[in-house]
């Protein structure tokens, strides 16, 4: 019986995982293409999200923890190659979506006045901004006093960490190519991780997948969260002594990365309390070094734009794909859930496994299927994570002629 168990959590772990990833993006992209029209999420999608909520519970209650340490056999370099192949592809269609007729989204032009203000030595945080909605989607996106005779009380809604990314493009021409690099420094993590053909076959998908085109299209910042929760990934399994400032950095990448920090435990090897806080400590002190100059340039400005705003009240999406639009209960309800979730993370698990970009990107689907914010940008962090454990965890047949080889044979 034991070992029909284990066969069993081989087979199935990874295969719900990536069939959960599969049903959010397809809940998230069919929300966004009834947004187009200005209509409420259909309940199908509802139905989708809460049928990949169950699907990811179950395949993290079936995963075995130690599978990703068995040996895999590598094809790295030819894999390598491919890759530099799918690169440049990516890149020519991104570019040139980026070039075409800019979209009218806020998060364009306020990161974009943002870097520019920083570049001339002025502080992005605590200022305001052009407000280009109409008067009814200025009502439906912000709240209460975020928007004043025609201006957004506004500097930069993003922590400073987003600024590795667009500096960089500012200077090539567009704020946006810094996500398209972004993209492509988190297909090369994936490969160092996963040099196999479950890496490769990852790495295609973010490549190759609409969706990124259409997040980095929009100037979302979640590329930059998803190179990070990469490298978050890479160090702690091939780099150990990287993982507190890859972890620091994607904790002080966006706001909602706290729900990140009681799961950090996944990441301990072997575990322990003194470790945990440890590592909370060390990545914590990275996420601080991140926003103090910001902080005692404008402490009051950094507060308002990061923390403030939400002290005012979201108003509630009525196109978001988030289950308060239809069941105002479950804004409570959800959060309930959440917190049961966390703590069976938090007992069932005592040593690092592959399952850190799962459980994490669990845990912000159950808090934005609950919250007055869900955009197609969530959906897509939270799937690619699904997929990342989904590699991870999937079984690979490595012959045994090559196990006899010895340790090279893996390279």
């Amino acid at each position: 019986m034991g070992k029909w168990s284990t066969l069993q959590r081989e087979k199935l772990s990874a295969p719900l995982l990536a069939l959960a990833g599969v049903l959010v993006l397809c809940a998230a992209v069919w929300t966004e293409l009834k947004d187009i029209k200005g209509d409420r999420c259909p309940p199908g999608c509802l139905v989708l999200i809460a049928m990949a909520i169950v699907l990811g519970v179950a395949a993290l209650a079936l995963a075995r923890p130690e599978s990703f340490a068995e040996t895999r056999a590598s094809r790295g370099l030819r894999y390598r190659w491919i890759l530099l192949v799918l690169m440049p592809l990516h890149g020519f269609i991104a570019v040139h979506l980026i070039r075409s007729t800019p979209p009218r989204i806020d998060t364009l032009s306020l990161q974009r006045e943002a870097t520019e203000m920083l570049l001339q030595g002025q502080d992005p945080f605590g200022t305001s901004h052009v407000n280009r909605y109409t008067a009814d989607e200025t009502r439906r996106f912000y709240g209460p006093g975020e928007v004043i005779n025609g201006r957004i009380q506004i500097g930069m809604p993003y922590p400073p960490v987003t600024f590795l990314c667009l500096v960089p493009g500012y200077l090539l021409g567009d704020i946006r190519y810094g996500f398209v690099a972004a993209i492509f420094i988190s297909t090369l993590f994936i490969l160092a991780l996963l040099p196999d053909l479950r890496g490769l076959s990852l790495a295609v998908v973010v490549l190759l997948s609409p969706v990124t085109y259409l997040v980095e299209y929009a100037c979302w910042t979640e590329p930059l969260l998803w190179m990070l929760l990469c490298a978050t990934a890479y160090a702690a399994v091939k780099r150990p002594r990287w993982l507190p400032l890859a972890l620091g950095l994607l904790l002080s990448t966006k706001q909602y990365n706290f729900l990140a920090l009681p799961l950090i435990g996944l990441l301990v090897q072997p575990f322990s309390w003194k470790g945990y806080w440890k590592l909370l400590a060390q990545s914590l002190g990275v996420a601080l070094a991140t926003v103090l100059p910001f902080a005692l340039w404008n402490f009051s400005g950094e507060w308002h734009d990061l923390i403030g705003i939400f002290f005012g009240g979201v108003p509630i999406r009525e196109d978001g794909l988030t289950f308060a639009v239809r069941f105002p209960i479950y804004a409570k309800i959800g959060k309930l859930l959440l917190l049961a979730f966390v703590v069976w993370v938090v007992r069932r698990w005592n040593q690092r496994t592959p399952m850190f970009a799962a459980v994490y990107g669990m845990a912000l689907m159950l808090f934005f299927s609950s919250s007055s914010l869900a955009y197609l940008n969530y959906y897509f962090l939270i799937t690619f994570g699904l997929w990342l454990t989904a590699a991870a965890l999937w079984p690979v047949k490595v012959a045994q002629s090559r196990e006899r080889e010895g340790p090279l044979a893996a390279t």
